[in-house]
C-alpha cells in the first residue's frame, strides 16, 4: 500500500508540475474613435472586465472602419491595417480573447472571463522596463511546464495605458491605446525553451512626444502561428511575486475527512488565484477561481466518490498541494 501511495503521489506531482504559470486573459479590442456604436458599447464592456483587473492584458486597435478619420487610426495606419487583417475583424467594436474567442464588445461576459481565468499556461512572459523617454525593455519567456508543440511568434506593442482625449464619438477616456509594434505586426518567430529554461529578448524604443510618457508601456505576448491562440502575455505592471511556494500555515483544510464541503482556511490573501482538485490518478475533477468569504474557500464535494483527493492552490507563481479524504455521504 505504501509503495502504491508513493507511485500515486509521484504521478500527481508530474501532473501538477506542468502548466503552472498564471495565464493572463489577453484581449485585443478593435474599436474606432468616430464610431457611435463603439461609444455606446465600450463603457459596459469596461465595466464587465473591471473586476478582473490585474488578471488581464488589453490592447485597443483602431481600424479604418467604419471611419477612416479616427484619430488613433491616423496615428499609425499601416501597422493597424496589418494587425486587423491578421485578426480577421470587419466590424467594431469587436474583442478577441486569447486569440480564439471573437465577440462583439457587448458579447464579453463574466462567464467567458471566468472560464479563461481558470486556465493556466506552460509559459510566463516577464517584462521589465526602465527609462523615461528612452526605454530599455527586457523580456523573459520562461517555460514552466511541458514545452507545447507548435510554431510560435512573439509580439511586442507599445501602448498608452490611459488616454484622456475627447473624440468625435463622445468617448473621453481611451484605454491601452495601440501606438507602435517593436516586432512585426503579426509577430517575430520564437522557439520556446525547454521546461525550466527561458528565452530572453531585449527591446529599445523612444516615447513619441505625442504620447503621454507616464502612461506609455510595452505589452508582449506569445501566439500560436496556426491557431492564433495566445499562450500568455506580460507587461511592466504585472505583480512579480516571490517565487517561494506557499507554506503549510498559509492554507489549512479545516475538516479532514470531508463529507459535504471542502472547507479551506486561507491565512493569506489568495483571491484571484486558482484551485484544482485532483483524484489519486492525477485527473482534474474540479477547478475554479479563488474568491473567498472571510478568508475561507468552500468547495461542494458531497457528490464526489469516497477516496483520496488532492487540493492544489496556485496564486502569483506560488503554490501548495494538500491531501484530503472524501468520506461517503448518504443524506
Amino acid at each position: 500500500m505504501k509503495k502504491f501511495l508513493l507511485i500515486v503521489l509521484f504521478a500527481v506531482s508530474l501532473v501538477i508540475s506542468n502548466g503552472q504559470a498564471k495565464r493572463y486573459i489577453f484581449m485585443e479590442h478593435v474599436t474606432n474613435s468616430n464610431c457611435g456604436s463603439c461609444a455606446a458599447s465600450n463603457p459596459n464592456y469596461y465595466n464587465v472586465i473591471k473586476p478582473y483587473q490585474g488578471n488581464y492584458h488589453h490592447l485597443t486597435i483602431h481600424p479604418k472602419f467604419p471611419y477612416v478619420s479616427c484619430v488613433f487610426y491616423q496615428a499609425n495606419k499601416p501597422e493597424q491595417d496589418e494587425r486587423v487583417a491578421f485578426l480577421g475583424v470587419s466590424s467594431t467594436p469587436t474583442v478577441i480573447v486569447n486569440g480564439l474567442i471573437k465577440k462583439s464588445a457587448s458579447g464579453i461576459t463574466k462567464a467567458i472571463l471566468d472560464a479563461e481565468m481558470a486556465k493556466t499556461s506552460p509559459i510566463e512572459v516577464i517584462v521589465k522596463e526602465t527609462g523615461t523617454t528612452s526605454r530599455s525593455v527586457t523580456v523573459e519567456v520562461k517555460t514552466v511546464g511541458t514545452k507545447p508543440a507548435g510554431t510560435y511568434k512573439v509580439v511586442a506593442a507599445i501602448a498608452e495605458k490611459e488616454r484622456n482625449q475627447t473624440t468625435s464619438n463622445g468617448e473621453k477616456v481611451h484605454y491601452d491605446v495601440f501606438r507602435k509594434f517593436l516586432t512585426a505586426a503579426t509577430g517575430d518567430a520564437i522557439t520556446l525553451a525547454d521546461n525550466g529554461s527561458s528565452v530572453n529578448l531585449n527591446y529599445n524604443y523612444t516615447v513619441n512626444s505625442a504620447w503621454v510618457e507616464s502612461e506609455t508601456y510595452l505589452l508582449v505576448w506569445v501566439q500560436d502561428v496556426t491557431t492564433k491562440e495566445v499562450l500568455n502575455s506580460g507587461n511592466k505592471f504585472d505583480v512579480i511575486s516571490k517565487t517561494e511556494d506557499l507554506v503549510p500555515s498559509d492554507v489549512k483544510i479545516l475538516y479532514n475527512p470531508v463529507r459535504t464541503n471542502l472547507s479551506v482556511q486561507l491565512n493569506k490573501n489568495l483571491d484571484g488565484g486558482n484551485y484544482l482538485i485532483m483524484n489519486i490518478m492525477g485527473q482534474i475533477v474540479s477547478q475554479g477561481i479563488i474568491n473567498t468569504n472571510n478568508n475561507k474557500l468552500e468547495v461542494p464535494v458531497a457528490h464526489y466518490e469516497s477516496g483520496m483527493y488532492f487540493l492544489r492552490i496556485e496564486s502569483n507563481r506560488q503554490k501548495i498541494t494538500k491531501r484530503w479524504i472524501k468520506e461517503s455521504y448518504n443524506p
